[in-house]
């Protein structure tokens, strides 16, 4: 019974408190109908300014990724320049002789004066001065200036640049003259005839005086001013970064391998008696010097007589 009247006064109040809870429900259901727009479009605007900020950051992620990545290309395409430079120097084959020299152009001076680079290789690589150099595309000058790491070369623009070099097609052979301010022209030798040469023939070194090896190409002839063959090099001194030093020798007869015979063949005896005289028909006789006696002043004394051995032997012994 006890139970029973509690669960019914639990009931009963339960019911009250439901309907006093629906009472305020209804009661401030248009309040919370009138406050839920603002709160919702405040909650809206700060989900907004929140999304926002995480954009911002991943917009800087993504620039410094992006910045990054462009590092990456950019030292890709170098690498690619590189490569590809060097697969041009590559494809020039030099003659066997001639030991190629890899090189970088750390510095360059183009006054008024002057025109010359400076490559990362010296005479601790082999580099001598009078070498030729060339890049992919043709001869860029000589080497003027040696240490043990660092050379100098000596550009086909330079005013004191002078190299041998011939026009193909007409058989004629100049000289290439440096023009500082002005594309080199070749200049030739006054003869007779006159020098017949054509815009676009080829300009190649070659070979005189014995400083550069025969064949390496320089240009094209651009035009005929005053009967010198102004030329267009193939060199771009702007785009040169690879550059090739070629250790040329060229070659020479020395007199021990003309008279030496080849290996294998003996020569006869009497060939070699015959064509060699004796000894005693090369020797020279020298006279023999004559000892001359210094002639002794009459008031100069006598020098004492030395005694020799078997002089003053007997008389030891006599004593």
């Amino acid at each position: 019974s006890v139970l029973l009247l509690l669960s019914s006064l639990y009931s009963a109040e339960a019911s009250v408190f439901r309907k006093a809870r629906e009472t305020v429900v209804d009661a401030a259901a248009p309040a919370l109908a009138l406050f839920a727009g603002p709160i919702n479009a405040v909650q809206g605007a700060v989900g907004d300014i929140r999304d926002y900020f995480n954009v911002l950051k991943q917009n800087e992620a993504l620039r410094q990724e992006n910045a990054e990545l462009r590092q990456w290309m950019n030292e890709a395409l170098a690498l690619r320049e590189t490569v590809a430079s060097y697969e041009m120097l590559h494809a020039y084959y030099a003659p066997p002789a001639v030991r190629p020299i890899n090189a970088i152009v750390i510095g360059e001076s183009n006054d008024a004066f002057s025109h010359s680079m400076l490559v990362n290789v010296g005479s601790d690589e082999g580099v001598s001065h009078g070498q030729a150099v060339i890049d992919p595309s043709g001869l860029v000058g000589r080497i003027v200036d040696v240490g043990k790491a660092a050379s100098r070369i000596l550009l086909l623009t330079d005013v004191q640049s002078r190299v041998p070099v011939y026009i193909e097609g007409a058989d004629v052979e100049g000289l290439l003259v440096g023009r500082t301010k002005a594309r080199p022209a070749v200049t030739f030798t006054k003869s007779s005839e006159p020098v017949i040469f054509e815009p676009g023939q080829r300009v190649l070194t070659s070979g005189a005086g014995g400083v550069l090896p025969r064949g390496l190409p320089v240009g094209v002839v651009a035009e005929d001013r005053k009967g010198e063959a102004i030329v267009e090099l193939y060199a771009n001194y702007a785009r040169t970064r690879l550059v090739r030093v070629l250790n040329y020798k060229f070659p020479t007869v020395e007199p021990d391998e003309v008279a030496t015979p080849s290996d294998g063949a003996a020569q006869p005896e009497a060939s070699s008696s015959s064509a060699s005289p004796s000894n005693e028909e090369t020797r020279t006789v020298q006279p023999t010097p004559q000892a001359v006696t210094p002639v002794t002043p009459a008031s100069a004394a006598a020098p004492r007589p030395v005694r020799t051995e078997e002089e003053a032997l007997p008389e030891e012994v006599e004593d």
